[in-house]
């Protein structure tokens, strides 16, 4: 799983600044239930983040967090030799 500083430095390229209570909110399943990295079951989702912020930057923050969680898991697949087309 990325780190929030990673999330928050990707904002800041492609948006112009940070949004760390976007990553707080998609990610707070991971520390409060025990999903681990299940957690992405809950809140990693377009319409999850449409109904949290509507259409807002908050929301492109959220699926840029979405889509640097799935580049971040199959870069560690592709490293673990688990190499899944899709």
């Amino acid at each position: 799983m990325p780190s929030h500083r990673v999330h928050r430095f990707i904002d800041v390229v492609f948006l112009g600044r940070a949004y760390p209570h976007v990553h707080r909110w998609m990610d707070e399943p991971a520390w409060t239930t025990s999903l681990g990295k299940r957690h992405r079951i809950l809140r990693h989702d377009l319409l999850s983040l449409l109904a949290r912020f509507g259409v807002s930057e908050e929301l492109v923050s959220g699926l840029l967090h979405i889509l640097t969680d799935m580049a971040d898991s199959r870069v560690k697949a592709l490293k673990r030799g688990k190499s899944r087309r899709r």
